[in-house]
């Protein structure tokens, strides 16, 4: 009966969408901006889109959206609508503005309210009570940042339209008392891409499927892990809004991953809580997930569970970052089956603790099954918005003298606590990327100021330039838990009972993803320093005119895109494989070598600046081995399992201007691979997922299978015939359990409650003398995610297999948790392992983790390069 009913209903729809729902669009909405004109009433979406908010098959895009909020725009006096940046694909990103007009006429009085009580200073706890009786609570909702999660942005539609129309008490009291900023849609490229794969496949067999792309250009799910490190648009455009623009006391992050068999997720959260987050955010989340719980309550709307799965200790998301911003950051996760088809469930579906229907403390109303459809979520989504909004407006001096409270306390503790301050020297290894991440930091919100004379601090004297940041700020907390250790609190089942996993990432502290010497300050001190905008390295200079060959350090990450131009532009190019003396500098093995010929002197000093590299002329002739490189015949494996370190990578790439190729599973079945590529670059996938990719039947046929058989093979003879396959982190065990490498991963048969490390930064010590190595320091760290490690298996025969990076022989831990150590001593993270006439190169964890560590892009890049590099003499 059921399927049936379904059945009836989608082939209803398909009608329409076939014969002539885009044509009646169209009409509609052009006929409508004049109805609104004339009439100066606000449209409704149904009138606007054509069909109900959340009706059972039908999904609004991103060009009804801008549509929509552009009539509401022009008929309310309630909604202004604002564009704050451009998405990857060049989208409009807008806001808007909701409030009563008399709020919105006065609306840059009430966020200079907002700023001066988030920054704090010059303000005594009297004004300060003043300005929060004066101003207006501001709120920043997202109308969901998951693509796949689409109801949230299906009910900014509604969430707008009742907000500019409704006139109830609790609406004009919400209006009076709060300054909404709405961002409809958190990825507007991904929305229409959900739209369309969802329309071009309704009615069929795959209606349900998964996207076989990613739903950001480059990152995909993973947009949502980007908010300190703000390498997409997107990310940086949001963060521009809240932390530089609105300065908004909550932050309501919505999506869509309810712990089945309840229909919604909301705070409380679980343990742990990072230390860094102030208690205040803490309650201040907690009030409002009470007001949500009780509105769904008076709703009549069941399934409201609380306390579990999601946690406030991890810093990254769009609702976790805000935390440590003073911001009482909500999460809300409700439930969807796929898209904007129902689905009809029994108790038989639910897991078995969930069977009897027993209320809980944190799951006090249990749903009991039956449809549920998209409009039942966009309804879930709209009550828990107007909580948000209703507890805001009720409590709307309370939270904005809160923010200027928890930054007042932030500091005070920094005038009063280790550490006073963080310094980052002005000699560093690769200074371009201390610059990045000081500017990563800024960007953030976080205080930078550069000594203006030299100073001590710690007994320690450090030169003018150095950078320091402050612990004496309001976002202490997000500059202390970005620039310190985490130490994760292990927690288990029970007592010697396998670890719970984290919600995401353990640790994270930049200077040891970025390979930036960062000194904490432990106690008090004194400089002359200045606050800065923004931080430069120094300045590039070519220090002469060469008549052999111009010299660049291999320490830097920039060099790389040096190199890449240079090839670009058919100039030879060559790794020192010696130490190399000039001028009294000392440059390790990797030296970069470029011979001066072909007019390579008009583009070594624009290089150089832009770059913020030294470039050193020499003017004699070396003797000595080399790596020449030759430009890169690159391919990079993507399946049609979308892959995020994939994206990453292509991310990475681009920045570092590699050439490169996406390489899919057809052409990698048809074989012939050398012919095309001498390096081909395995992204974190698993073997499965490269081998089988999605089941037959589970989407349409061409993006079915993975490389199969066949393909696998071909991998076989690519490197056999001189090619160079390098895998990361899980692909590695593609060629471990296929192509009879001396080498094992160690850690394959270890369970979990021996060994456990789910997101953590580990040290580990490089063969520099290696080119995989070169431009490393002997001491680094790497992002270690339930990784392989490696073991040489001993043979009576010589492999050639060399072990690059290694764990060293004490617990590595710098940052995180780990659990089990010790089976990581001594193992290997790297190896380069000959092959026929060509080499497979292990690289056992992601060198481009989320595009955070800069430390290891370097053995990501060498790797490339080595590959197809031949070893010579120095010309």
């Amino acid at each position: 009966m059921f399927t049936t009913h379904l059945i009836t209903l989608r082939r209803g729809y398909q009608m329409k969408i076939k014969g002539f729902i885009l044509a009646f669009l169209f009409l509609a909405v052009f006929s409508l901006s004049g109805i609104t004109q004339q009439e100066g009433r606000v449209p409704s979406p149904e009138e606007v889109l054509g069909f109900q908010v959340g009706a059972d098959f039908k999904l609004a895009d991103y060009p009804m959206m801008l549509r929509y909020f552009q009539l509401l725009d022009e008929a309310s006096d309630r909604v202004i609508v604002s564009r704050i940046g451009t998405t990857t694909e060049d989208q409009p990103f807008i806001i808007a503005i909701i409030s009563s007009p008399e709020n919105l006429a006065q609306r840059e009085h009430y966020r200079e309210i907002a700023r001066r009580l988030t920054s704090v200073r010059g303000l005594e706890e009297e004004e300060a009570w003043q300005l929060a009786n004066e101003g207006k609570a501001v709120v920043w909702i997202d109308g969901g940042i998951h693509s796949t999660e689409i109801a949230p942005t299906q009910h900014s539609f509604k969430l707008a339209y009742h907000l500019a129309s409704d006139n109830s008490p609790q609406t004009l009291e919400i209006l009076d008392k709060v300054i909404l900023v709405l961002l409809p849609c958190a990825n507007p490229d991904g929305l229409n891409l959900v739209v369309n794969w969802y329309n071009r496949n309704l009615g069929t067999p795959f209606e349900t499927s998964r996207l076989p792309w990613l739903y950001q250009k480059y990152v995909g799910h993973d947009n949502n892990r980007d908010f300190f490190m703000l390498t997409q648009k997107e990310t940086r455009a949001i963060t521009e809004a809240l932390y530089h623009r609105w300065f908004p006391q909550i932050a309501y992050n919505h999506h869509q991953t309810a712990p089945f068999p309840a229909r919604i997720f909301i705070p409380p959260f679980a343990g742990p809580t990072n230390p860094n987050i102030d208690p205040l955010v803490i309650s201040g989340i907690n009030l409002v997930g009470s007001r949500m719980a009780h509105a769904f309550n008076e709703a009549g709307q069941t399934g409201v569970i609380s306390g579990t799965r999601f946690t406030t200790w991890w810093n990254g998301g769009g609702r976790t970052t805000p935390y440590y911003h003073n911001i009482v950051g909500i999460l809300t996760e409700t439930a969807l089956y796929r898209y904007a088809t129902p689905k009809f469930y029994t108790r038989d579906d639910f897991p078995e603790e969930y069977r009897d229907l027993s209320p809980q403390a944190n799951y006090p109303n249990p749903w009991k099954g039956g449809w549920w459809r998209l409009g039942d979520a966009v309804d879930y989504c709209l009550t828990a918005s107007t909580a948000v909004l209703d507890v805001a407006a009720k409590y709307k001096e309370r939270f904005l003298f809160n923010i200027y409270l928890i930054g007042k306390r932030a500091i005070e503790k920094g005038q009063t606590e280790s550490p006073y301050a963080f310094v980052i020297p002005p000699q560093q290894w690769d200074p371009p990327t201390a610059a990045k991440m000081l500017n990563t930091l800024i960007m953030g919100g976080v205080e930078v100021h550069m000594a203006k004379a030299p100073f001590q601090a710690d007994g320690i004297d450090y030169p003018k330039g150095s950078f320091v940041i402050l612990m004496s700020q309001p976002y202490r907390a997000y500059a202390k838990d970005l620039l310190e250790p985490q130490q994760y609190p292990p927690r288990h089942l029970y007592p010697g009972g396998p670890p719970i996993p984290p919600y995401d990432l353990t640790g994270w502290t930049l200077p040891y993803q970025m390979g930036v010497n960062t000194v904490p300050i432990i106690h008090p001190f004194q400089g002359e320093l200045e606050l800065i905008s923004r931080a430069s390295s120094p300045q590039g200079k070519v220090k002469g005119k060469a008549s052999y060959a111009y010299l660049i350090s291999h320490n830097a990450n920039n060099s790389f895109i040096a190199v890449n131009r240079l090839l670009k532009e058919g100039y030879e190019i060559y790794w020192a494989a010696e130490p190399i003396s000039v001028e009294g500098e000392e440059f390790s093995p990797g030296a970069i070598v470029i011979p001066a010929k072909g007019g390579i002197h008009r583009l070594i000093a624009p290089i150089s600046e832009e770059l913020s590299l030294q470039i050193y002329p020499l003017n004699r002739r070396l003797q000595g081995r080399a790596y020449r490189l030759k430009p890169l015949r690159l391919a990079l494996y993507k399946s049609w399992v979308a892959s995020m370190d994939e994206g990453w990578t292509r991310w990475v790439l681009e920045q570092f201007e590699f050439p490169y190729q996406n390489i899919q599973d057809a052409e990698v079945r048809k074989g012939k691979l050398s012919e095309n590529y001498d390096v081909i670059l395995l992204p974190d996938i698993r073997p499965r997922a490269i081998l089988e990719g999605h089941a037959p039947g589970t989407m349409p046929p061409e993006y079915c299978g993975g490389i199969g058989i066949e393909g696998l093979a071909n991998l076989k003879m690519f490197v056999a015939e001189g090619g160079t396959l390098v895998t990361l982190d899980s692909s590695s065990e593609l060629p471990l359990e296929n192509f009879q490498l001396p080498v094992e991963n160690s850690l394959k048969d270890v369970k979990r409650t021996d060994f456990f490390c789910p997101g953590s930064i580990l040290s580990a010590e490089v063969d520099t003398s290696h080119p995989i190595g070169y431009g490393m320091k002997e001491k680094s760290a790497v992002v270690f995610r339930r990784s392989p490690a490696f073991r040489i298996i001993p043979t009576t025969e010589q492999t050639g297999a060399k072990v690059v990076v290694t764990y060293p022989d004490r617990n590595p831990l710098l940052s995180g948790w780990l659990l089990g150590g010790e089976y990581l001593s001594n193992k290997a993270a790297v190896v380069d392992v000959p092959m026929g006439k060509g080499r497979v190169i292990l690289i056992g964890f992601s060198p481009q983790h989320r595009g955070q560590p800069h430390r290891t892009f370097k053995m990501l890049f060498n790797s490339i390069y080595y590959g197809s590099t031949t070893l010579t003499r120095l010309p």
